[in-house]
């Protein structure tokens, strides 16, 4: 999206009260996002960085403290700019470039006003040629700033469909509907079948209701669970749907058929099995298996075996506290545990 600035000049803004310090881009490495506080701004325009610096003048600052400022129309109006220390955030107004989104309270922000922070977001990575870490205020100082609305849009990846309208972009009701149809407390038809898709799969436990078309924690969670079992780690088990993972939802379920445990695999014995024994040991949450993964059912593969029945004290045999051995019916619920990690 291109951006357009309103400087100082524009808005009407006064001169310096003294000279903020000059910080060179080089120094930056952060983006935090601000809100107004706890009531609902109704203002846009060149009123809303004219209130705030007047609010920062009579607190004895320079001017306004933030970089920028973006009010619902979606306008971005310069504040200290990009070369200047700000007065947002203590300890982090030189590596940090501040920017107010102009609601406060519980009052959502406009597509139009996130498409311009996300904006201003590329640009000053662009300017910098670094991707800036993407920050809310409390991320920096104790405070209820940005508030929950805009700290999930920041957390989520400060995602954007760039809609010039305030409406829903439209679904085919099948396809992948990209990152935006996935922040939290956001509505989308998607999200209704993303759960039916999870709960298809075997993620169903997540929900204490039915899938609905607000995503959730428990929409999240769910993800993140699917996202592992396909191995995938950090950025790409964060739980928020992309391409990949919508492509495997949408594929139908693997169907496990229990392997049945061959009678040789005991403790003390060498077995091919005992492999497979390991591997779904581990997956499920039961090791680490020091030496594994092997065809010896030694020490640490009976240890592993006995927590598997620690916790699932069903499939221990009758009379025993520790129990190594892993029997029949207990191998083919650890199978439905792994394969459901």
């Amino acid at each position: 999206m291109p951006i357009s600035i309103v400087s100082r000049a524009q808005w009407g803004a006064k001169p310096w009260n003294g000279s903020p310090d000059h910080v060179s881009l080089s120094q930056r490495t952060e983006f935090f996002i601000h809100y107004d506080g706890a009531h609902h701004i109704g203002a846009t325009g060149n009123a809303v960085p004219q209130a705030i610096d007047r609010q920062h003048r009579n607190q004895g600052w320079a001017g306004i403290g933030y970089n920028f400022v973006v009010d619902q129309a979606g306008t971005v109006f310069e504040g200290r700019g990009w070369e200047r220390q700000g007065a947002h955030c203590p300890n982090h107004n030189v590596s940090g470039i501040g920017v107010q989104i102009a609601i406060g309270g519980d009052q959502k922000p406009t597509p139009k006003a996130l498409s311009a922070a996300r904006a201003l977001y590329d640009e000053a990575c662009r300017k910098t040629g670094r991707k800036l870490s993407m920050k809310g205020h409390k991320d920096g100082f104790a405070t209820l700033c940005p508030g929950p609305i805009l700290y999930d849009w920041v957390k989520a990846g400060m995602p954007t469909d760039h809609a010039e309208s305030g409406d829903a972009p439209t679904w085919d009701g099948m396809s992948f509907p990209g990152r935006d149809a996935f922040v939290l407390g956001r509505k989308h038809d998607a999200v209704t079948l993303l759960g039916q898709r999870l709960t298809a799969h075997g993620y169903g436990r997540f929900y204490k209701v039915g899938p609905g078309p607000s995503f959730g924690q428990a929409d999240k969670n769910a993800t993140a669970a699917f996202q592992r079992a396909q191995g995938w780690t950090g950025p790409d088990a964060d739980g928020i749907p992309g391409p990949s993972t919508w492509a495997r939802l949408m594929a139908a379920p693997e169907i496990h058929t229990p392997v049945v445990l061959a009678s040789g695999v005991k403790p003390g014995s060498r077995h091919a099995q005992v492999r497979e024994l390991q591997q779904l040991l581990i997956k499920a949450g039961y090791g680490p298996i020091k030496g594994a993964v092997t065809d010896l059912y030694g020490l640490n593969t009976q240890r592993a075996v006995a927590r598997f029945h620690y916790a699932n004290p069903a499939y221990r045999s009758k009379g025993r506290s520790y129990d190594p051995a892993i029997g029949a019916k207990g191998f083919e619920h650890l199978q439905r545990k792994a394969n459901h990690k």
